[in-house]
């Protein structure tokens, strides 16, 4: 068995989804929730500073802009933002997955991301499996899919799928990806700076630029 695992954020799709995804669903439930999108930017300095965590950072974020909704109106609202967002598909991702279909792999998304709106998102761009943040929409501290965490969750997804063994071809622009990057047989860091490039290169893995 052959994988191919991307990130999201910056790898398939050349931009971050969150703070979009925020701003849309406040204008799409609740318009008023926009008066708080200079609390959130606070939020973010803090959270740059070290001084808040990234997942209390996210559930904040949540209860500020989104709320509390019915999962079904927020499923409605995620479908909606993500056919705009797969219009952010990167040129070089877009190849990548088409030479991943011609060569049989499984096709797999690893994405701190929330899953509510990345399977939407995946499922766009025909991609049949994710391994997502969680959000319970109770504001409890789900622990989010990143960095050592994303290592943990995608090995436990194989194991449950039968594919402990498969060869992993992962690709990812950022270096909070690392223990990933470093268990992948083939790792493919996605930049097109060339101080990251050569970062990503001493630590022996492949530079590709999706950009283009």
């Amino acid at each position: 068995m052959k994988l191919t695992i991307y990130d999201l954020d910056g790898t398939l799709l050349a931009r971050a989804t969150f703070t979009p995804f925020l701003l849309f669903a406040a204008a799409q439930l609740a318009p008023w929730r926009l008066v708080f999108a200079p609390v959130w930017l606070l939020l973010m300095a803090a959270y740059k500073a070290g001084l808040v965590r990234r997942t209390a950072l996210k559930h904040a974020g949540m209860r500020l802009l989104v709320g509390r909704p019915a999962p079904a109106r927020l499923d409605q609202v995620a479908a909606a933002f993500a056919v705009i967002r797969i219009a952010d598909l990167a040129p070089g991702a877009r190849a990548a997955l088409d030479r991943d279909r011609q060569e049989g792999r499984t096709v797999v998304i690893a994405t701190a991301a929330y899953a509510f709106y990345a399977r939407h998102i995946a499922a766009g761009l025909r991609i049949e499996h994710l391994v997502a943040s969680e959000w319970q929409g109770q504001g409890s501290d789900q622990p989010n899919c990143y960095g050592p965490e994303k290592l943990a969750r995608v090995e436990e997804w194989l194991t449950a799928q039968g594919y402990a063994g498969a060869h992993i071809r992962f690709y990812s622009d950022s270096f909070a990806d690392g223990p990933l990057l470093d268990r992948a047989d083939e790792a493919v860091f996605v930049t097109r700076n060339p101080r990251k490039a050569a970062q990503a290169r001493a630590r022996g893995w492949q530079v590709v630029d999706f950009s283009r």
